[in-house]
């Protein structure tokens, strides 16, 4: 495998030229957290923008462009020092291509919607090598495909965001022991009466007693969050509990962070009963050390207020996401980890919505893509033609042309 680092459009151009006339695989990788691993191909060509990461703001306008290859965590910690937060994701140390691609969901989902909602522009070299800007005035057909159609279209160099004014929040952990089924019920009745303010993921250690921590924001006011926050306080006797008053970017950019993770995802049509046993089944069976069950990105509140064909990101109202989590620190593969996650997955196969967000969508082959996308799927193939009829960018959840 060759790869390239460009450090700017016309070195992604020429990289392009020359995949086209040898007649090579090409991949493009951001951050390289794709759970299906395809951003990192076995052979062919891969362009890697991780030098293409600058971060500049203008904090009057309230807008932030982007290198191709940032990080999350990099422009949260721009905005900090003017009380601006941008609408992207759960994890600082995501790659903000492949997040924005894909849709967009974190911390601030609830009160400023999905990334892409919050998205202005995109800088794109196409499949022929020509760079274009993609905005709601400039090649609007592509703009619409880019906001969660993923990376079928070209390869996305430069991002503008608009920012948000959160100085702060209220945010942390409340974490106890509990029956998991048990608590995945209190959290489905939470969940449903939850104002646009809150979001929150839960994570689940393994085995017959398991720990809960609930990761939770609260971007409104902080009387009201502590009002709304005392059933999560009171369901049982927390054995932690960190959630203070801080700046968004102290929480959002205070992430663990392992040196490898192994992932599969996927979407549930809300936590009923089938799903709730499911997922306790797995709980509750164990696993390797430090492995998790994640249930978050509950779909509510400004994410869902969008018109439905505003963007092929597809946001079903009391929807809700979740991750088999097998981290491990140091190098090499570890077998008994990615087993462990890869036989969750399928145990959990039976219960997913029929339509999985794309970047969570952890079952290969095109009918999934094509579910996954929904009504949606062949306007994106009509763009997919204009732009990439040769299917040069396939590494992804593919449409084709």
């Amino acid at each position: 495998m060759l790869i390239v680092q460009p450090e700017g459009p016309d070195d992604v151009a020429r990289t392009l030229d020359f995949v086209r006339t040898q007649g090579v695989d090409v991949a493009v990788r951001c951050g390289g957290h794709d759970l299906l691993g395809v951003s990192t191909p076995a052979r062919g060509v891969l362009i890697d923008l991780s030098r293409m990461n600058d971060v500049v703001l203008d904090p009057v306008a309230g807008v932030a462009r982007v290198g191709g290859g940032a990080r999350a965590g990099a422009l949260t910690a721009a905005g900090a020092p003017h009380g601006l937060a941008p609408a992207l994701g759960m994890n600082p140390n995501v790659g903000v291509g492949g997040l924005t691609l894909g849709g967009g969901m974190g911390w601030l989902a609830g009160t400023h919607g999905a990334t892409v909602d919050n998205l202005l522009a995109v800088d794109v070299v196409t499949a022929d090598g020509r760079s274009l800007k993609a905005s709601a005035d400039e090649n609007e057909d592509l703009f619409w495909a880019l906001r969660g159609g993923g990376g079928n279209f070209g390869v996305a160099t430069a991002f503008t965001y608009r920012m948000r004014p959160v100085p702060q929040v209220l945010a942390g952990d409340i974490g106890y022991r509990t029956d998991p089924a048990r608590f995945l019920r209190f959290l489905r009745d939470f969940l449903a009466t939850s104002p646009d303010e809150l979001e929150l993921g839960v994570l689940f250690s393994l085995g017959s007693n398991p720990f809960a921590i609930t990761r939770l924001c609260w971007s409104g006011d902080a009387a009201a969050g502590a009002a709304a926050l005392r059933p999560l306080r009171t369901f049982a006797s927390p054995m932690l509990d960190t959630v203070r008053p801080q700046s968004y970017a102290g929480f959002a950019n205070g992430a663990a962070h392992f040196d490898n993770m192994f992932l599969r995802g996927g979407e549930f049509a809300g936590l009923g009963d089938e799903v709730i046993d499911a997922l306790a089944a797995i709980i509750e069976r164990g696993g390797p050390k430090d492995c998790l069950v994640g249930v978050l990105h509950y779909m509510h509140g400004a994410l869902c207020r969008v018109p439905a064909d505003a963007t092929p990101f597809i946001r079903t109202p009391g929807h809700i996401l979740y991750n088999i989590v097998a981290p491990w620190q140091g190098a090499g593969l570890q077998r008994d980890r990615m087993d462990w996650a890869l036989a969750a997955s399928e145990a959990l196969r039976g219960v997913n919505s029929k339509g999985i967000y794309i970047n969570y969508l952890s079952y290969e082959g095109e009918a999934h893509v094509r579910d996954s996308f929904g009504p949606h799927h062949a306007r994106l193939r009509a763009i997919k033609r204009r732009y990439d009829p040769e299917n040069l960018f396939h590494h992804n959840r593919n449409i084709r042309a």
